[in-house]
């Protein structure tokens, strides 16, 4: 009986809406994955160096930061299948169509088939398109995720928590999985084979996805009706919203309606009454953003994204100048990821004990901890960190001759460590500032996930139907932004003399990230933390006792 009860609930839960919008959502974080990776090498084929891929990465953030907000907004003035069908079209399109692009480069580049001036527009398509893929995955995740996910759990907030769980779970696996694989396959045929095949498994998961989407809104009535009215869970008491009342938001609404007039004077078919429309929308969709009541907490969701300690290129960059081998990253990498996936694990659990908030503070506190292993890691042995004699060298350094000398202390390094290894560590190169700064990285994985699915999850509860795709367009706007300034800082301090500094500015973004979602958190359970008690009956004024205890069930 208990084999034939449970062989009844997975097949429930594989007829289950549920389980068909995973497999899409799978299918399209692979792809994403694969893509990604499959861009980075394609790029880096082209020229050698990592000039254009840069240059993607600028384009991609300069479009999510200022059409994000637009594209949210029109996805809360669509049909829900509508725009999810319009967004994964384009982005799968799109990414076709910049494969193809590269593929043609790489397979012709080097018989000179190809003249510059073809050459070049060939590879500004590619990025053009990559960009507009981008920007459409983008709309495609925010209305799934921060939309579709909220209908399908029919605001049960338990299984709104498992499903966001999953969801996360999902994301790293594929993370994990998709690029071993793409690499693997292109290093046994070639680039331009990868970037083609990408191009027909996006187009033949396009149909999948489609099929699966259209599957899931059929068999949730819900999803066919947008409500025009305002609608969200209610964990934040709606006299609470009046705490963003300011004279500034006033000041902003009075701005906001001259603009609107003076935009409404200009024709539509005018070019400058478009681009006035879209102005616009973009200013009232931050308007919006900035007047949630979560904006505190959505606030600290995109500070953590002002940070070098995390698996990217960046961190992964510094890491091989210390010495460290490719396969030893791609293992720490993978165990980051199950770092992450664990916390997934605990998340539902936290959540249904101690309550959404708490359950964020204390990822927080989890992450900042662990993350204290980096800020120590500076001043460990084996440590490169000399500021002052990075600054007072020479100006006169080319960057040509900074990226030689770069590179040779990546080989020196490199070098020193595989002496080290066969000798026994004889050579005297020690590891353990670097180890430290991985192992910090690697066990603050939990805590970030966790961090990241209670913040998704408040939104998800907290945003107005009506409002989800402006406003969380605008929060990957604010996400890109902060992850602009963060490769603004790499290229002002460059060197790993340097690193230190990035090291600390990023330790204390997400020190301020905690204490903006600790204002939030104050405001809806009125906490009593020590930084607190000056300004915590302020905040707390208008929320009752009962709504406290109501949010942290």
């Amino acid at each position: 009986m208990p084999s034939q009860s449970f062989l009844t609930r997975a097949e429930i839960f594989f007829r289950s809406p549920s389980f068909k919008f995973y497999c899409s959502y799978t299918l399209s974080t692979w792809s994403d994955s694969w893509w990604q990776f499959t861009l980075s090498l394609a790029l880096f084929e082209i020229n050698g160096n990592l000039r254009f891929i840069a240059i993607n990465g600028l384009v991609d953030g300069l479009a999510v930061l200022f059409f994000a907000s637009s594209v949210g907004k029109w996805i809360d003035e669509t049909k829900r299948i509508t725009a999810t069908r319009t967004t994964l079209t384009i982005t799968n399109g799109s990414v076709a169509l910049s494969a193809i692009c590269l593929a043609v480069i790489q397979h012709w580049d080097t018989s000179g088939i190809l003249d510059g001036s073809l050459r070049f527009l060939l590879i500004v398509l590619a990025i053009l398109l990559s960009t507009v893929a981008v920007l459409a995955q983008t709309g495609t995740k925010i209305a799934l995720t921060k939309d579709w996910l909220v209908v399908i759990c029919n605001n049960e907030k338990d299984k709104l928590a498992n499903m966001n769980a999953w969801l996360l779970r999902v994301n790293l696996t594929t993370r994990i999985i998709s690029p071993l694989i793409a690499g693997l396959l292109m290093r046994l045929v070639s680039v331009s084979a990868g970037c083609l095949l990408i191009a027909i498994w996006t187009l033949c998961s396009w149909g999948v996805e489609f099929w699966l989407l259209n599957v899931v809104y059929k068999s949730v009535p819900a999803l066919a009706v947008k409500k025009s009215t305002d609608f969200a869970l209610e964990i934040v008491h709606p006299s609470s919203v009046g705490l963003l009342e300011s004279e500034s938001t006033v000041k902003l609404e009075h701005t906001a309606e001259i603009l609107l007039k003076v935009t409404n004077t200009v024709p539509d078919k005018n070019c400058s009454g478009k681009f006035g429309s879209v102005l616009t929308a973009t200013f009232l969709g931050w308007r919006s953003y900035y007047r949630q009541p979560v904006f505190p907490a959505a606030l600290s969701l995109a500070l953590l994204f002002l940070t070098v300690l995390d698996f990217h290129g960046i961190t992964t960059g510094y890491a091989y100048s210390q010495g460290l081998p490719t396969d030893v990253l791609a293992i720490a990498r993978g165990v980051a990821a199950l770092m992450g996936i664990i916390g997934s694990v605990i998340y539902p659990f936290s959540r249904s004990k101690i309550g959404l908030a708490r359950t964020g503070l204390v990822s927080f506190l989890l992450d900042l901890l662990c993350l204290a292993l980096c800020v120590l890691s500076i001043w460990l042995p084996g440590s490169h960190f000399d500021p002052i004699g990075y600054f007072s060298s020479p100006d006169s350094i080319s960057p040509t001759e900074q990226s030689i000398n770069t590179t040779l202390n990546i080989v020196q390094n490199s070098t020193e460590l595989a002496v080290g290894i066969t000798k026994g560590n004889q050579s005297g190169y020690s590891y353990c500032s670097i180890s430290t700064f991985l192992l910090g990285v690697i066990l603050a994985r939990c805590g970030l996930y966790m961090a990241d699915l209670s913040i998704i999850q408040i939104m998800q509860e907290s945003i107005a139907e009506h409002e989800r795709g402006v406003v969380n367009g605008v929060q990957s706007s604010v996400n890109r932004l902060l992850s602009m300034m963060r490769d603004l800082l790499v290229i002002v301090l460059p060197d790993p003399r340097t690193f230190g500094l990035l090291i600390i500015i990023s330790w204390l973004s997400i020190l301020s990230g905690f204490l903006s979602y600790s204002v939030y958190s104050c405001r809806i359970r009125g906490l009593n933390l020590p930084f607190h008690r000056q300004f915590s009956a302020v905040l707390c004024r208008n929320v009752s006792p009962d709504d406290r205890d109501n949010h942290d069930t």
